[in-house]
């Protein structure tokens, strides 16, 4: 085999390797830090118009659904936490489970303490309460907008609500380690319907039921509560794949250059075939599928190399996490068959495009022009 043929074996198997290797953790990464938000965020969230009492049949379609898996009446405000002179801005969830699970995986992320219902009790993320520098059994002034307005209206000093910190979560994630705070409330009137499906991957035929069954509701998904979030995870995915491909695009143009080298050496061989007989067809088959073997032996290899690494990851754990990083050690793979599919097809058809130029020369070739010089 030529160098350069041997390259683009090479090059072809790298890349392969690298998309499905690289895809399977980021697609890791991706269901892990879902799995971290969804804990805390539901997969669909119903808005109550005019914050009323809800609609008791749309409660009962969402319970005798057969995606549901908890759902719970929920009511959130931007707050204000004050401890001393300190104050630090939050974001206040009101919740009332529907179902006892509901707080499932929030009490999963719980360091210490509860959320007890119905009294005076608040949790908050770990460093919301580094910063007011308080821990479970303290107390702590809760400002809510409506507060604020009644010292605004009545011009009276600024006078919240004392709330017990109950306990103290850490997520991993840090939008809610530093602003989230949960209030058990069994008041009836809420904002929301925040539904848990039994996967978030449910969540857009769910959305398309629901809204079939119960016209008119304002809905938003797991997607849109978090749509920075999801927008940078997807990009991230297909830049890298993008990226990762252009090795195979030059080990593509490695093969374009090595055909069209063998086409001007063999041009006088061309031409020799062409008058015994051979036809221009058979000429060109034969250049194409030396083109296409290339690929496809770098595509075999490169598939195998990736998917042995995909699993020797997923079993052994190849690449870890520092040491208190995290609470998983290594770094987590989520198996993407699709887009492996969609890699080998790609790559041998770039293998296969590689060969067009090459052997679209071959039929300019001039036979006698190719006799003569023999």
């Amino acid at each position: 085999m030529k160098i350069i043929n041997l390259l683009a074996t090479i090059g072809i198997t790298i890349g392969v390797a690298s998309i499905i290797f690289v895809v399977s953790i980021l697609s890791g990464f991706q269901v892990m830090n879902y799995k971290q938000i969804l804990g805390f965020d539901p997969h669909v969230r119903v808005v109550l118009s005019g914050n009323s009492n809800i609609d008791n049949s749309l409660i009962n379609y969402v319970r005798n659904s057969n995606e549901t898996k908890e759902f719970a009446l929920t009511t959130e405000k931007k707050s204000a936490l004050r401890v001393k002179d300190n104050i630090k801005i939050a974001r206040l969830l009101y919740i009332s489970p529907m179902s006892k699970h509901y707080l499932e995986g929030l009490n999963k992320s719980l360091l210490f303490g509860e959320l007890q219902p119905n009294s005076q009790n608040l949790i908050m993320g770990a460093k919301l309460a580094e910063g007011l520098d308080v821990t479970r059994g303290n107390e702590v002034e809760l400002i809510t907008p409506e507060a604020l307005e009644k010292s605004a209206r009545l011009f009276r000093p600024l006078k919240g609500s004392n709330y017990l910190v109950s306990g103290i979560f850490y997520s991993s994630v840090k939008d809610y380690d530093e602003k989230q705070i949960y209030i058990y409330d069994s008041n009836p009137k809420k904002d929301f319907i925040d539904i848990k499906l039994k996967s978030y991957e449910l969540t857009d035929d769910y959305v398309v039921k629901l809204q079939k069954a119960k016209k008119d509701l304002v809905i938003f998904t797991w997607k849109d509560l978090n749509s920075d979030f999801y927008r940078i995870m997807q990009f991230e995915k297909v830049m890298t794949i993008i990226v990762l491909f252009l090795i195979i695009l030059i080990s593509a143009f490695n093969i374009l250059a090595s055909l069209s080298m063998t086409v001007v050496q063999k041009k006088k061989d061309i031409s020799i075939l062409r008058t015994l007989g051979m036809s221009k067809n058979r000429i060109v088959a034969i250049f194409r599928n030396e083109g296409i073997f290339i690929g496809a032996i770098g595509t075999i290899l490169g598939t195998t190399i990736g998917l042995l690494l995909t699993y020797l990851q997923d079993t052994a754990g190849l690449i870890m996490f520092g040491k208190g990083i995290t609470i998983q050690s290594a770094f987590p793979i989520s198996y993407e068959y699709e887009v492996y599919l969609a890699v080998v097809v790609v790559s041998v058809l770039l293998s296969w495009g590689a060969t067009y130029l090459p052997t679209k020369r071959i039929s300019k070739i001039d036979i006698l022009d190719g006799i003569r010089e023999e």
